[in-house]
């Protein structure tokens, strides 16, 4: 059966591995070194997982209300009074980055771990499975602004053109991310990161009639992993989309 809607979120990879990238604040600017850690970074971590669990269980709403949310008010709270761009990075290189950016603008930014972004992230994920399409929408854009680079929230925001049928605008976020997958996914998943974007624009080609191009793409997904059921599944769904338009008649 083909796949009409694939989940970018990779619940068991993220779960293993949120708030990896290490609690730290670096200043985009010269300066004194960034205040010490405004929130407990255990006690949001738990929250992560929590929510995660009830993500995985089926249960959007109350990840929301009882953890996603509570993250990000904690975060608002210690860091809403300050005059500095708040960056949260799932790969070091982020860090780099986003300061390079803020030392370029001559602004103050530090740079925090995963947590918030990924908060933001998963509230517009689970906002989304609850028919809430603006609403996650806004939310993912939220957390793209904290992590401009960050390809897993680019996808989720392809995914809401994608269920829109907002082709275009679907195509241009899941090529940013295949282009931003190699250097700032989070470590590990930068892999199968860059596969799911490729997944994203073949399956945007398929869907408008270029199959040609989406058999290619697939193709080399192939190459990369032999175990990629995804692309397997769409090639056999364009070799049957073929099969009906050679038929008599067509």
């Amino acid at each position: 059966m083909r796949a009409g809607v694939f989940a970018v979120l990779v619940l068991s990879c993220l779960f293993a591995g949120t708030g990896l990238v290490k609690a730290q604040e670096r200043e985009g600017t010269a300066g004194q070194p960034a205040p010490a850690d405004k929130v407990d970074q255990e006690e949001m971590r738990h929250l992560i997982r929590e929510g995660l669990q009830l993500l995985k269980s089926g249960q959007p709403r109350q990840a929301i209300d009882n953890d996603f949310d509570k993250i990000i008010a904690a975060y608002e709270a210690a860091y809403k009074h300050g005059k500095v761009q708040v960056y949260s990075i799932a790969n070091p290189a982020e860090a780099l980055a986003y300061m390079a950016m803020a030392a370029k603008d001559g602004k103050h930014a530090v740079a925090l771990d995963d947590t918030w972004a990924y908060a933001l992230y998963f509230k517009g994920y689970a906002l989304v499975e609850v028919g809430d399409l603006a609403g996650g929408e806004a939310v993912l854009q939220q957390a793209q602004a904290m992590a401009p680079f960050n390809p897993q929230i680019m996808m989720e925001r392809a995914n809401i053109h994608k269920l829109r049928k907002e082709w275009p605008q679907a195509m241009e976020l899941y090529q940013e991310a295949a282009g931003f997958a190699s250097g700032f996914a989070r470590p590990g998943l930068e892999a199968d990161m860059e596969a799911k974007a490729n997944h994203g624009i073949a399956y945007i080609d398929s869907e408008t009639g270029k199959l040609d191009e989406a058999e290619a793409i697939y193709k080399k997904c192939l190459e990369k992993n032999p175990q990629d059921g995804y692309a397997k599944n769409e090639l056999q769904y364009i070799a049957e989309q073929r099969a009906k338009q050679a038929r008599p008649g067509r």
